[in-house]
């Protein structure tokens, strides 16, 4: 008689799994990110503890923006979701380990961000000032390893069983259309989109997280914060231990939460709304030669399945453009964390361009069109994204500023970071 798997067990074999698949060992990230930020906060830290303080704020903001974004591939936008959906695991166990793997990584990221703290200890009071910096950290992750997480399952068990009435006032939030009232099929041929659902939630959560931040700036370097420092971060430490106990209280919705979401794709794209591509993306289309075809299959896919995309660019832009007009008398900050979380999140988007359901590579080579061809189009796509949504308004705030020729760098290498993750095979 088989037995039930347990937390225990499930939580064990899902990092003996990690391990295997793992090709560096765990402290290399950490270790590489932290000294990322700490030598970006030392050459910030020429220019006093205020600059520094802000250039520590920067990169920790990016670190965390990419660890909110990883939370759900840590749920349920795994390889093995579907298969672990269909063994005879109970939800508790499925989440805990969902859980452990969260923290694991929200853990990692405070530890990059705690060792870029360390040239503040050599300012003068910089002891002080750098333990201060640190509880944000804490705090930071306390939402990367638990709220987060929380808010993700919340979300996926509303698509799954949230029923009609609260589907609708989620996907109102999200900003896309609901369906229509009295049974009527609305003109676009297709349910409500459960990706605004899964996505407008947990941005919500990051929304909350990342606005605080900032009451609380002034006092990483010695100044009255706009609001009581211990009061913002134990907000956000107890609403994060708040989400995780509840989520974890409806556990038992694991199972279809990894089921159901996991079907989306071939469910969005068994109904696939075939729409001719944007002025934009025509006239990227006449650039790249044979490419054409694949980049247009790209690009009706990318924004079926992946709306976030443009929904995240065009935050960037507007806070890019936000930047530009305002010139903020400290902008390299606010210009290095915009630019770097893009950047980060333009590598994820080069990786999905080359996954399915985007792309079925064994299918793919069957086509009579060239691999050189397949790898344009893709690289067509992703500098289309980032030119739109990111280097023209990050150019246009460049120029804006006293001193541009360092903000016009950042943008440059940024830039070309992309164009290699767009360009090498795969």
């Amino acid at each position: 008689m088989l037995r039930a798997m347990n937390s225990r067990a499930m939580i064990r074999w899902s990092g003996l799994h990690e391990r295997r698949a793992r090709s560096v060992p765990a402290v290399v990230a950490p270790l590489v990110g932290g000294g990322a930020i700490a030598a970006w906060v030392w050459w910030r830290s020429t220019a006093g503890v205020m600059a520094a303080s802000h250039g520590w704020l920067a990169g920790a903001m990016v670190a965390y923006a990419v660890a909110f974004m990883r939370v759900p591939f840590h749920i349920y936008w795994r390889a093995d979701a579907a298969m672990l959906a269909q063994l005879p695991i109970e939800g508790r166990p499925l989440f805990d380990a969902a859980l452990v793997r969260c923290l694991r990584a929200a853990l990692a990221t405070t530890a990059a961000a705690v060792i870029g703290v360390a040239p503040l200890v050599v300012l003068p009071g910089g002891a002080a000032l750098a333990l201060r910096h640190a509880a944000v950290a804490v705090a930071l992750g306390a939402a990367a390893g638990l709220l987060l997480p929380g808010v993700t399952v919340g979300a996926a068990a509303l698509v799954v069983v949230g029923g009609e009435r609260l589907l609708r006032a989620a996907v109102a939030l999200g900003g896309a259309p609901a369906r229509e009232s009295g049974g009527a099929t609305p003109t676009t041929g297709v349910p409500p989109s459960a990706s605004a659902t899964l996505g407008a939630l947990p941005g919500f959560a990051a929304t909350f997280v990342f606005g605080a931040v900032p009451l609380v700036s002034p006092w990483l370097y010695g100044e009255p914060p706009r609001s009581p420092a211990p009061a913002v971060l134990g907000a956000i430490v107890a609403a994060s231990a708040i989400a995780a106990v509840a989520a974890r209280a409806g556990a038992g919705i694991m199972g279809r939460v990894l089921r159901d979401i996991s079907a989306l794709d071939r469910q969005r794209l068994a109904t696939l709304e075939i729409k001719p591509p944007t002025p934009i993306e025509q006239a990227i289309a006449r650039l790249v030669g044979d490419a054409r075809l694949a980049y247009e299959k790209d690009a009706r896919l990318m924004r079926r399945r992946f709306p976030m995309a443009f929904a995240l660019g065009g935050a960037v832009f507007v806070v890019l453009a936000v930047v530009g007009w305002v010139q903020p008398a400290d902008p390299t900050p606010w210009l290095a964390a915009v630019i770097g979380g893009a950047a980060a999140y333009g590598l994820v988007l080069a990786g999905r361009l080359r996954r399915p359901p985007i792309e079925l590579a064994r299918l793919s080579a069957t086509l009579p069109l060239p691999a050189s061809a397949r790898r344009r189009a893709k690289l067509a796509w992703l500098l289309g994204w980032w030119g739109v949504f990111v280097a023209a308004p990050a150019v246009f705030a460049a120029l804006r500023q006293p001193e541009p020729v360092s903000a016009l760098a950042l943008v440059a290498g940024a830039t070309l970071a992309i164009i290699v993750a767009g360009a090498l095979p795969r």
